[in-house]
């Protein structure tokens, strides 16, 4: 069953595809963007409007993230977040109920 997830992703028979090019971003299983691009960088990437952690309400370096598609570079994900956390977004799936 092929079926749209958002405006960039696709799932086709439990593979998670780029509405895009056709990749694959994860097989059957794996986790949502498993084999995106992550790219990183300064939080000034994010835009004029996002700056660094105020010392008030974050100790942690901040860092831009963006999960990209290897097949045609679309923008998948975008956050910033902290440093050392590995995890911080994550995207699950389901399907519905035959």
């Amino acid at each position: 069953m092929n079926r749209r997830v958002n405006d960039n992703l696709t799932s086709v028979n439990g593979k998670i595809h780029c509405a895009h090019c056709d990749h694959v971003l994860a097989e059957a299983g794996e986790p949502a963007l498993h084999r995106a691009l992550t790219r990183r960088g300064d939080v000034a990437k994010a835009g004029p409007q996002v700056r660094a952690g105020v010392p008030a309400f974050i100790r942690a370096a901040v860092e831009f993230r963006q999960k990209l598609c290897p097949g045609c570079h679309t923008a998948l994900l975008t956050e910033v977040a902290a440093v050392d956390d590995v995890a911080t977004r994550e995207t699950t799936l389901t399907t519905p109920s035959d």
